[in-house]
């Protein structure tokens, strides 16, 4: 089989967030005539999309309680979002951390964790991974975001049991957990 070959785009769908593409594409003799392809609007030459923080205060980790609409339920992630233009990935991850939870992090104690594809199979996006430790009260959560029903501290072993057990199902929350956890273990933080 030999590189897949894109023969056609089709924009199906556009928001100010994501533009849904319809692509041709053939691989040898296979071929898909509406390759689904979601891209979120990135301004970045590096392909960081977005952001995920973990907020934590001394050995506590907070989660929040979120219903999100795709999946018709409540789920337990981080705070999370979109990197705007010009933005750098690290200040995105502070602006939703205040955002989404009303916390602030001084940015010397926030922890790099990496990034990672969310489904390189439909996505075109890459999300930047944080720990941000020391967190206290800040200047207070918006309350502009639909789903965000409310919040809970965890002690560390707590997060790891609900990792284990399927609890924490969204994919950026469980890659930063398991990430910081890992790191944690190695002596590589705080």
């Amino acid at each position: 089989m030999g590189a897949t070959i894109l023969n056609h785009r089709r924009v199906a769908f556009q928001n100010t967030r994501f533009t849904v593409f319809a692509d041709h594409i053939a691989a040898g003799a296979l071929e898909v005539l509406d390759f689904l392809v979601v891209a979120p609007h990135c301004y970045r030459a590096d392909g960081l999309t977005g952001v995920a923080v973990i907020p934590i205060r001394q050995d506590l980790v907070l989660l929040l309680d979120r219903y999100r609409h795709p999946v018709s339920g409540r789920v337990w992630e981080l705070p999370r979002g979109f990197i705007d233009a010009g933005e750098e990935p690290a200040d995105a991850a502070l602006r939703e951390l205040a955002e989404e939870t009303g916390l602030a992090c001084p940015p010397k104690k926030l922890i790099h964790l990496g990034s990672f594809m969310p489904d390189p199979g439909i996505l075109s996006a890459h999300v930047a991974l944080y720990a941000a430790a020391g967190c206290q009260p800040g200047a207070g959560r918006l309350h502009d975001e639909i789903g965000i029903e409310g919040s809970h501290w965890y002690a560390r072993d707590e997060v790891k049991r609900l990792l284990r057990t399927g609890a924490i199902q969204d994919g950026a929350s469980c890659v930063a957990l398991y990430r910081y956890f890992a790191a944690l273990e190695d002596g590589g933080t705080e």
